[in-house]
């Protein structure tokens, strides 16, 4: 049943908040299809209509007539409700409706139409700088972008560093100063496990004899979605170069994957971390579509959820002792005699790799923290985009003790700065911390938890992730929730601990 409030001010709020998301989901819809199916040559006309969509939603969440209303309910210089008399949920939507309120009205409409313009001219022009392995035909977008996001971040304001407030707009209240002592953990202990991983005696694991037909690899993942509770007639599961989970609406998640047929494991990771956030949006509060209240909390969060699925269930014996014998009916003559354990230690093996979303669990964070530091050095000025490819390189030897061949799969492999997304990279890290502990309280609690998993058995799973964190939607903060539901703050240690004991055990170093 849908909330609709009793109190008119409040009911008007709503009313326009409803109208907005809707916006918003159309222009979902555009950025789904601009990824999936649109021809190349229709960039300028999509870049034209979300220009548009942008201005226009920027103008309502603005307006005068939503400044007035949410006036009488808070104090819009504290955000403080004018009355006790709300519910929890009522509560939550005003303190969000007013921080919205407030960033928004602090960039011009002018500004959030020239961003997304950029985005989408970015966008081609890092598709095609990514294609030809050719950083000088992105920098000049990036030079703009860049520009653009410590312009957000002055117009926005900021206490102490100016990419706290990129920052906040994908984990809110998180700054420089609380994440920098926990990617500086993280670094010490991973570089730690990968120097002990790679110093161990080689192993000599077989590679996967592929390759594996593309047209069954898809199906594959549309029935390992169906075993994780989805339904076709809510979501869909489709191709693209980059994988991505749009949720447009509870009822409509759509989610893409990358086939190749030599990287069948990469498909099915791929696979299970989208479905983590397509769960998510599935079963947040749909009563409350419309509101703040029917949205993930943050992206953290959120990645928590799909890093969840992909590395502390995708990754283990207990899921493969259920999901091998599938790829093994599929793939007979490639797999039906390969050994149950050299597929594993092939899905589990650490190598430095230069892509990031092949990467393995151990290094997967040191791509971010590379990736956190340039944004930061962005940002704050003190490099130069033009150098970016040089320090990347840098980086990459100093963390992973490897250098790309080329900017393609160096500094261009990723989508997010094309976007124009500076703040979204640590999201992916903390999802990790977050997703760590999440499965330590899941085992606590439920002893027989890998035994279910090693059956295809997730309903008790997807069950408390529900109650414990996506139907509250975004009425507590993701401090609130964290610790709601384990009990504790967010810590490295959950995560630090599962790599060390996965990894001795697989490769046998003291």
């Amino acid at each position: 049943m849908t909330f609709i409030s009793k109190d008119p001010a409040f009911a008007k709020l709503q009313k326009i908040s409803t109208e907005n998301t809707i916006y918003q989901s159309i222009y979902l819809v555009l950025e789904w299809d601009q990824e999936t199916y649109m021809p190349p040559g229709a960039i300028e006309a999509r870049a034209n209509q979300i220009e548009l969509l942008s201005g226009f939603v920027h103008k309502q969440k603005t307006s005068p007539s939503f400044k007035k209303t949410l006036g009488q309910l808070v104090d819009l210089t504290t955000g403080t409700p004018l009355s006790n008399k709300w519910s929890l949920q009522e509560s939550a939507c005003l303190r969000l409706w007013h921080k919205d309120w407030e960033k928004e009205s602090k960039l011009p409409s002018s500004f959030v139409k020239e961003c997304a313009k950029n985005s989408s001219a970015s966008l081609a022009a890092w598709s095609q700088a990514k294609q030809q392995a050719d950083f000088s035909l992105f920098a000049p977008y990036l030079e703009k972008t860049v520009a653009l996001a410590r312009k957000k971040a002055k117009l926005l304001g900021y206490k102490e560093h100016p990419y706290d407030a990129l920052l906040d707009l994908y984990e809110p209240d998180m700054t420089v100063a609380k994440l920098t002592p926990l990617f500086q953990e993280l670094k010490t202990a991973l570089t730690e496990i990968l120097s002990k991983t790679q110093k161990a005696k080689s192993q000599n694991i077989p590679a996967l004899p592929g390759p594996f037909d593309p047209k069954i690899q898809m199906q594959i993942g549309k029935d390992l979605l169906q075993s994780l509770g989805f339904s076709e007639e809510i979501s869909r599961l489709d191709v693209s170069s980059h994988p991505f989970c749009i949720g447009i609406h509870p009822q409509d998640t759509r989610m893409t994957t990358r086939i190749f047929p030599d990287l069948l494991i990469s498909h099915i990771l791929s696979v299970l971390h989208e479905s983590g956030h397509g769960l998510y949006n599935t079963q947040l509060p749909q009563e409350y579509y419309g509101t703040p209240i029917c949205e993930p909390v943050s992206y953290g969060i959120d990645e928590s959820q799909s890093r969840l699925w992909e590395t502390l269930i995708g990754r283990g014996i207990p899921f493969w002792k259920f999901f091998y014998p599938v790829l093994q009916k599929a793939f007979p003559e490639k797999l039906g005699s390969f050994p149950f354990l050299d597929f594993y230690r092939n899905l589990n093996t650490v190598k430095p790799s230069c892509i990031r979303v092949e990467a393995d669990e151990v290094t997967y964070c040191l791509h971010i923290i590379l990736r956190f530091e340039i944004e930061k050095a962005l940002i704050e000025g003190s490099l130069k985009v033009k150098d970016v490819p040089s320090l990347w390189n840098k980086k990459m030897q100093e963390l992973l003790g490897i250098t790309p061949s080329h900017d393609g799969e160096g500094c261009l492999q990723d989508i997010h700065w094309a976007m124009g997304g500076f703040g979204y990279f640590p999201t992916y890290a903390l999802g990790n911390l977050v997703a760590a502990q999440l499965f330590d309280t899941l085992k606590k609690l439920d002893p027989s938890l890998e035994a279910k998993i090693e059956q295809g058995s997730f309903s008790s799973i997807r069950n408390w992730l529900k109650d414990n964190i996506h139907k509250h939607g975004k009425i507590y903060t993701a401090e609130e929730l964290i610790f709601q539901a384990t009990k504790g703050p967010l810590q490295t240690s959950s995560y630090i601990q599962y790599l060390q004991k996965k990894y001795q055990d697989l490769y046998g170093y003291c």
